[in-house]
């Protein structure tokens, strides 16, 4: 991620007048003012999703407040860097958050809690959202949040609205899947086995999850992906055609290359993370930073993000896209389609994340093998 310099705190009005007088104040047309010109750094998931983050919602914040408000891409080092820096001088401002990240952030007491007395956009929210991150939902606005897909080329004929797919002979050595966050690729058989409630198979012990690898190990991989840029590329050429896919890559193989290739979340249900918006402490543009997380939680913004996006949103009044099949359209849709894995769930799973580390290093050799 880059390094970029920090803007002092911006000053308003006459020198010796306290800034409170119109920081925080409930007037949206004051603070249409108020900021223009500060500065704003905001994480967001890399890649694609960035990319439509910004041109979706960045840029329109900025263009309604005169702000100077900056997307920047991260995955997973975004505990690491707010440690590393000064506790009064943060490397950004808001990051989002997916369950580890609030996981791993909190424990560290990086995180600054929301006033939802300021944001009236959580009158429209779905309480799946609360009812998912019950430990972290003091932090943060939730915006909405990604899944994983069922990704095929239509030339081979594989159905994409079962996650068996991926065994049938025909997909064999036409897979790919993740190499790198492998708990989403553990996630498919969790959901196929009917043992337990949707993805709680990988929370149990070490030879519980084991199994889970088994069914793994009994596909034939053409080749396991590091990034979505890999997956485009292993798709594209054919090298693989049919994959587990997230849905902040899915969009575009459907809205671009729909003639190629179908995509769907599968009837079984999927496995999913929650985008939360959360305030970094330390940061010097906390009013800022509490107007823009009020404009993520706003019917346009979030319409504005879902019609150019797979992704799933918060709000309950958004029209669902024609690119997505079967969008969640009241809260008990969502508790029946969507798993999270959850907060408590990732302490369970990193537990053992050195075995489980080594396993899948197994399942790759063995399954890309002959």
């Amino acid at each position: 991620m880059k390094k970029l310099d920090r803007r002092t705190f911006v000053k308003l009005g006459a020198a010796g007048i306290a800034a409170p007088a119109i920081i925080g104040r409930a007037s949206s047309v004051s603070a249409q003012d108020a900021f223009k010109g500060e500065g704003l750094i905001v994480v967001s998931w890399s890649g694609n999703y960035e990319l439509k983050f910004k041109d979706a919602v960045v840029d329109a914040f900025n263009a309604k407040y005169g702000t100077k408000v900056e997307t920047v891409g991260g995955w997973d080092q975004m505990v690491p860097q707010i440690k590393a820096a000064p506790a009064d001088n943060p490397p950004f401002d808001i990051t989002v958050s997916d369950e580890y990240t609030a996981l791993t952030g909190l424990a560290e007491n990086l995180f600054v809690k929301t006033d939802r007395s300021k944001m009236p956009g959580f009158a429209h929210v779905y309480p799946w959202f609360d009812e998912n991150r019950p430990a972290g939902k003091d932090y943060g606005v939730p915006f909405g949040g990604g899944t994983i897909w069922m990704l095929a080329n239509k030339s081979a004929g594989i159905p994409v609205n079962t996650w068996t797919s991926l065994w049938d002979p025909k997909a064999q050595g036409k897979i790919t899947l993740d190499a790198t966050v492998f708990a989403w690729d553990l996630c498919i058989p969790a959901i196929l086995d009917k043992g337990k409630p949707g993805i709680e198979e990988l929370y149990g012990k070490p030879e519980e999850v084991r199994k889970l690898y088994d069914e793994l190990d009994k596909l034939k991989v053409a080749r396991w992906y590091a990034d979505g840029a890999e997956l485009a590329n292993l798709m594209f050429q054919e090298d693989a055609e049919v994959a587990m896919a997230y849905s902040t890559d899915v969009y575009d193989f459907l809205t671009k290359h729909g003639d190629q290739f179908d995509a769907a979340v599968p009837a079984e249900g999927t496995a999913t993370y929650c985008d939360w918006y959360i305030k970094v402490r330390g940061t010097h543009h906390s009013d800022l930073a509490d107007l823009f997380q009020s404009y993520l939680l706003e019917q346009e913004t979030q319409q504005n993000f879902l019609n150019v996006s797979s992704a799933f949103m918060s709000r309950d009044d958004l029209k669902a896209p024609a690119h997505f099949p079967g969008y969640p359209k009241s809260n008990d849709d969502y508790h029946k389609m969507f798993n999270v894995l959850t907060m408590e769930g990732w302490a369970k799973f990193v537990e053992n994340w050195d075995q489980y580390d080594q396993w899948i290093k197994q399942t790759i050799t063995k399954t890309t093998q002959g």
